[in-house]
């Protein structure tokens, strides 16, 4: 079993993305737009819709009803100003913490969005959603999404979860020289017949996992996920891997369903859907001389999520079920034998 302790993806390591925060331009009409050119269209309550221009030539062509010259690239909302007046349910994001608040009161003017009095806090912005470790949200665009990283230290391993699309492509450069570069297919099916093999539906990848980048303090690493119409990718974290052990069998994948599962009193369902939660229970087996890194990993991660991986080869249909990025609720260790001892590890996703 692997564990990745993330690197928090500051300001700086991210040198660019495909992702707007704050919108580019307004739409104009009397502007002629090139091919690959960007314009925001506000709606209501503070949200903004980004288009991509598809053709040259683009003028007096309205982004919401011209399918044929403009592509709906992405979404995302106006940028907090202190001097505005914001309506109940308005949003506004503060892109120093690139977080999104929805506004609770009105009159909202001059009112820091830290203060819960005015402001509740939604979520991470689109732009950065995909470095969020919480796997229910992410990145979500037109095709593709291209975030390039310059972590300024060494790190080895690259987690992508919660993946829609085609492909994703990571490749590392150093000194504009590449080192590195792979190119993975994040659809698949199952063809356990023959009819499955001929008219069995493709089903979506969800995460890709990659321990092999040269660990460069230096490296540029760039990621890509292509495909059509709209893709996403809800967690992406770097660091460096940690072996801890063997995952014996009987390993199990469970979850916690908040879901409103009940029956009124005629004996009706009453079924609410809501989020499921992935846990795993594992047991690994590991060296001794491995038992004070495994202390180490335990106070490192106490509640701070990470990237765990029970199955080395992400071809195995095991390989999905036992991946979790979140925290560590059990930390057992056992110092079972004289050459060996034993882990009981239970994880729980954010």
């Amino acid at each position: 079993m692997i564990v990745i302790p993330p690197i928090d993806i500051t300001d700086a390591m991210l040198t660019s993305s495909s992702a707007y925060e704050a919108a580019p331009a307004a739409y104009n009409s009397g502007t002629t737009y090139s091919i690959n050119a960007y314009v925001s269209v506000a709606g209501s309550l503070g949200q903004i819709t980004v288009y991509r221009s598809l053709q040259n030539s683009n003028l007096n062509h309205t982004p919401a009803s011209s399918p044929s010259w403009w592509e709906n690239h992405c979404n995302t909302y106006n940028v907090y100003n202190g001097s505005t007046n914001y309506l109940v349910d308005e949003y506004a994001i503060d892109t120093t913490t690139h977080k999104i608040y929805r506004s609770l009161v009105h009159p909202n003017s001059g009112n820091a969005q830290t203060n819960t009095d005015f402001w509740e806090f939604i979520g991470t912005t689109n732009r950065w959603a995909m470095f969020d470790t919480d796997r229910s949200a992410g990145t979500v665009q037109a095709a593709p999404i291209v975030a390039v990283l310059t972590p300024g230290q060494r790190v080895n391993s690259l987690a992508l979860t919660g993946l829609i699309g085609s492909y994703v492509t990571v490749s590392m450069t150093v000194s504009a020289v590449s080192v590195f570069s792979r190119t993975i297919s994040i659809t698949g099916r199952q063809t356990l017949t023959w009819s499955d093999y001929f008219f069995g539906d493709f089903e979506q990848v969800e995460s890709v996992l990659i321990t092999d980048l040269p660990p460069y303090s230096n490296g540029v690493i760039t990621v890509t996920i292509s495909g059509t119409g709209v893709v996403q990718c809800s967690s992406l974290v770097i660091g460096l891997v940690v072996n801890i052990g063997k995952v014996i069998y009987g390993a199990r994948n469970d979850a916690l369903n908040f879901s409103r599962i009940e029956r009124d009193d005629f004996g009706n369902s009453v079924l609410v859907p809501r989020r499921t939660v992935p846990k795993t229970n594992q047991t690994i087996l590991f060296n001794k001389n491995q038992t004070n890194t495994l202390i180490g990993i335990r106070k490192l991660l106490n509640a701070k999520p990470a990237v765990w991986s029970g199955v080395d080869d992400e071809n195995s249909d095991y390989f999905e079920s036992l991946l979790i990025i979140g925290i560590y609720k059990q930390f057992e260790i056992e110092l079972t034998h004289p050459s060996h001892g034993m882990l009981n590890l239970e994880l729980e996703e954010l």
